[in-house]
């Protein structure tokens, strides 16, 4: 199994900068490396309150599990003013949304988040919900499956991998990963850089599906802006294009409103040394806020 990294640690750390006794919100626990260095810093009365909406992921960490100032929600972020206002009646100093898959979910979760395995095609990150990857493939529509692909995954021509979907389906429904694999291959998609392997999009944009990623992003920014005290700080690490546009533009926008400081003018972006040592982290960009 991979032993999970933390994205932008050090970078994470300077720039929200915990404190003894601050209050914390990680929305996005993960592998818990996060947390588990914020809690060090906010020792010894700070609380941070950590959201995941993968139940498993608050089992794999007992030592931060068992910190006394440790507070675990199962749920999505999305929701982080009513997850707030029943757990949490603190003043929050800083909030960190990672919005990255942890080693742990793309090596041991089962739920078929990497191409490299032949697992399940579910893609949930909550497993109370419905939805699951294989039933967008399985009935989705040709003009829904190309809209995820184009606009999730940027995969061009992204209505050939659709109707490669749609007609490998008729002769058996897809069940696992590599059946997801097969279909991009068959359909001839390849990636615009050689260092990324075609189906890694094509994983990518169904996740986002599944989840309703962008969504969720869309709808936790202004809630963690109202959960902030004044002078807390909102640091967020997107991995995709696209989440990083619209945590570009909203941050944009509050500045020009005069509702907050600009820490980072330009996103911070990972350092040579760490995308040697964790080439998970090549795409990671890291922009932080401070609300006034």
């Amino acid at each position: 199994m991979a032993i999970h990294k933390s994205v932008l640690l050090k970078e994470v750390l300077e720039y929200l900068n915990p404190e003894p006794n601050h209050n914390f919100i990680d929305c996005t626990f993960g592998g818990g490396g996060h947390s588990r260095e914020i809690l060090k810093r906010i020792a010894p009365a700070g609380k941070l309150l950590a959201i995941d909406a993968d139940a498993e992921t608050r089992n794999q960490k007992p030592e931060i599990r068992d910190d006394k100032n440790f507070i675990f929600v199962n749920a999505n972020f999305r929701d982080l003013e009513n997850i707030v206002k029943e757990n949490f009646p603190y003043p929050v100093n800083g909030i960190l949304m990672d919005l990255g898959l942890s080693s742990d979910q793309l090596e041991s979760s089962g739920r078929g988040f990497t191409f490299q395995k032949d697992e399940p095609l579910d893609m949930r990150f909550d497993t109370r919900k419905e939805t699951k990857a294989a039933d967008i493939l399985n009935f989705g529509s040709l003009d829904y499956l190309k809209n995820i692909f184009e606009n999730y995954g940027e995969i061009r021509p992204a209505e050939k991998l659709a109707r490669k979907i749609i007609d490998l389906r008729k002769q058996k429904k897809f069940q696992t990963t590599f059946d997801l694999v097969a279909a991009v291959d068959e359909a001839g998609i390849k990636s615009r850089s050689p260092k990324i392997n075609s189906a890694t999009l094509a994983f990518q944009a169904l996740r986002l599906a599944v989840n309703d990623e962008l969504g969720a992003l869309k709808n936790v920014l202004p809630a963690a802006l109202n959960v902030l005290a004044p002078g807390g700080r909102l640091a967020v690490i997107s991995f995709h294009a696209l989440e990083d546009k619209i945590v570009k533009n909203v941050f944009r926008d509050w500045y020009k409103a005069g509702a907050v400081r600009l820490l980072t003018k330009k996103p911070v972006a990972p350092s040579w040394e760490e995308v040697k040592t964790n080439n998970r982290s090549r795409s990671a960009k890291l922009r932080v806020i401070e609300k006034i």
